[in-house]
């Protein structure tokens, strides 16, 4: 698994436990910055280049989309935010954001998704079968038709082309890609299912790709 190194990040956090949680896990192998309000994290940008950003939408002193909409275009912005609701996450998807986790998020779920953000091109682009996918964008095409996908229908489907040919348990597929223990295998099976019916949506053959050992689990289709 990517991990975060050698990067200039800031965390624009106001909940103080939280923003020294995430100090004290990034800094060993990174600069960290933090900032816990809007006045002093638009300070920082003005005065550094930083790689990332890990940005709360709700800050004492106004929204976090005016920092995001300052820096966007810079590096990736990471949002971390109580914020749930599709219209937040499409606000801030739409505001030029690079990815957009609900809180809570554990640090190391964390990490990975900043990881995938900052990878070279090359490493970020995954191809086969037809399929690519895109990590740092995250987007999903087969033969240049694009897949719109759920988060979670994402990171599946990108789990399974890294590991193509390669059999995995629901159960499996849920720890490896939540980093945490599944209580409900159930949901991966709904995600897989609405994730193939997707596939199938755009061609008998793209619907293949992902395919099922009996009484051992998915896969997508190796080389």
């Amino acid at each position: 698994m990517k991990t975060v190194e050698n990067q200039n990040i800031l965390i624009v956090e106001d909940n103080d436990a939280l923003r020294a949680r995430l100090y004290n896990y990034f800094s060993p192998k990174n600069e960290v910055s933090l900032a816990k309000n809007l006045k002093e994290a638009l300070l920082a940008v003005e005065e550094k280049t930083f790689s990332a950003v890990i940005l709360d939408l709700v800050l004492p002193d106004g929204s976090g989309l005016t920092l995001l909409e300052r820096t966007a275009k810079d590096c990736p912005v990471i949002i971390l935010s109580d914020l749930g609701s599709d219209e937040s996450v499409l606000d801030g998807i739409g505001s030029g954001a690079a990815d957009y986790i609900i809180k809570p998020v554990s640090e190391k779920v964390l990490d990975a998704r900043m990881a995938l953000r900052l990878l070279p091109p090359k490493e970020a682009t995954l191809s086969l079968h037809g399929m690519t996918v895109n990590l740092a964008e995250r987007t999903a095409f087969f033969k240049a038709v694009p897949i719109e996908l759920t988060s979670s229908e994402f990171n599946i489907l990108a789990f399974l082309m890294q590991n193509a040919g390669k059999v995995f348990s629901a159960l499996d597929i849920y720890e490896k890609v939540w980093k945490m223990p599944s209580l409900n295998t159930q949901t991966i099976r709904i995600h897989l299912h609405n994730l193939r019916k997707k596939l199938l949506l755009v061609s008998p053959e793209c619907g293949s790709l992902i395919m099922t050992e009996f009484g051992q689990g998915y896969f997508f289709k190796g080389e």
